[in-house]
């Protein structure tokens, strides 16, 4: 019981702070502002982590892992890639 009422939580949670940075491009976190580019494309990945957390009992493992991976791809592309606009030093 305690691990459903966590991994809910946890959805809940996940899925509110990417719909957010997908909503307004700003993400609510304070302490990932600096180092996430795009915010957009981290959104989505972690709106997919949600997906996968909140889909972790019902879907099997394979689809299940899916998600949680390409949201991750998705967070850490966001992180490396710089933000539009600015120019890379040479």
């Amino acid at each position: 019981m305690f691990f459903l009422i966590a991994s809910t939580v946890m959805a809940l949670t996940l899925g509110v702070v990417g719909m957010v940075a997908l909503v307004t491009g700003r993400v609510a976190l304070p302490w990932l502002r600096n180092s996430v580019g795009r915010p957009g494309i981290w959104g989505g990945g972690v709106m997919l982590l949600a997906a996968g957390v909140a889909a972790a009992r019902v879907m099997p493992f394979e689809a299940d892992m899916s998600l949680i991976l390409g949201g991750l791809v998705l967070v850490g592309l966001s992180q490396v890639l710089g933000r539009p606009g600015a120019r890379q030093a040479k």
